[in-house]
């Protein structure tokens, strides 16, 4: 389960159906929320709890990432599914080597693991499982202007200085969404840094863009352990004209840090520094 770097998908697909308007507010209250008698929270009340569309990715707000889609497609879940499903996020990214894990992303009409919880806890990346590589594949869609390719391994295979073969770009999605929307969401992901739970990145000789995760870790038949997570920073740089882009997830973080803005993003960041100053 990917946590809060999957909202990126979820604002897209807000963004992309014409379901709001990132300057629109809402109420998070005092950071939590209810649903069929499961809570969600956030990590720290954001002001009143009066909040925008865009300070609610920008913060990371569960509460309000969750109420926005749960508004927008209470009455339509199978749409908000059908969206992320255009985008090429649930297949597999069909890379070279074996074992690539396959995207979980389950539709209503499977009723039998469809429950009430699920268009809110997956609106901010749980009940559904990517892989890192999944995640970056989306992220670079939008630093790449919508154009989602797969990642090469292998530029070209050689033998006895003889090239034997090569392997060229592979589009798997010309246009993962509307220009407007992949504008809006870079906007959004140069304000995590600006003014967000990444303020730690901001620097004054490049720009990045990005969002940062802290997902709990599921264990098997005991649901979610308080005390294990993955901490997760993943973006591009330079924001303005990218040309890197990188994920970062540290698996069950120590010295008692695990948000992914302090634990992922400083890691980013020193990788970041040595590509940019190269």
């Amino acid at each position: 389960e990917p946590g809060s770097t999957f909202k990126l998908a979820t604002m897209l697909a807000l963004m992309e159906d014409g379901k709001v308007d990132l300057r629109d507010t809402i109420d998070t209250g005092d950071g939590w929320i209810v649903y069929h008698g499961h809570t969600m929270r956030d990590v720290k009340k954001v002001r009143d709890g009066r909040i925008t569309v865009r300070e609610a990715f920008e913060k990371s707000s569960n509460v309000g990432i969750s109420m926005i889609t749960m508004e927008a497609y209470r009455n339509d879940q199978a749409g908000y599914i059908d969206r992320l499903y255009s985008m090429g996020i649930n297949k597999p990214l069909g890379l070279e080597i074996p074992g690539e894990g396959k995207p979980g992303i389950k539709h209503p009409d499977s009723t039998k693991y469809w429950y009430g919880t699920s268009l809110p806890w997956m609106s901010i990346g749980y009940e559904l499982t990517i892989t890192p590589m999944q995640t970056l594949a989306l992220y670079n869609a939008i630093a790449n202007n919508g154009i989602m390719v797969k990642p090469i391994l292998v530029k070209e295979v050689r033998q006895a200085g003889r090239i034997i073969e090569t392997f060229e770009t592979e589009v798997l999605n010309r246009k993962i969404c509307s220009q407007a929307t992949i504008d809006s969401a870079r906007s959004l992901l140069e304000g995590v840094v600006e003014r967000g739970t990444a303020e730690n990145l901001k620097n004054p000789h490049y720009k990045v863009a990005g969002k940062t995760g802290t997902a709990q870790i599921a264990r098997e038949n005991s649901g979610y352990d308080k005390k294990t997570y993955n901490a997760s920073f993943v973006g591009y740089f330079p924001a303005d004209n990218p040309r890197y882009s990188c994920i970062v997830v540290v698996s069950n973080p120590a010295q008692g840090k695990y948000y992914g803005g302090s634990v992922a993003a400083p890691v980013f960041r020193e990788i970041a520094d040595k590509v940019y100053a190269t």
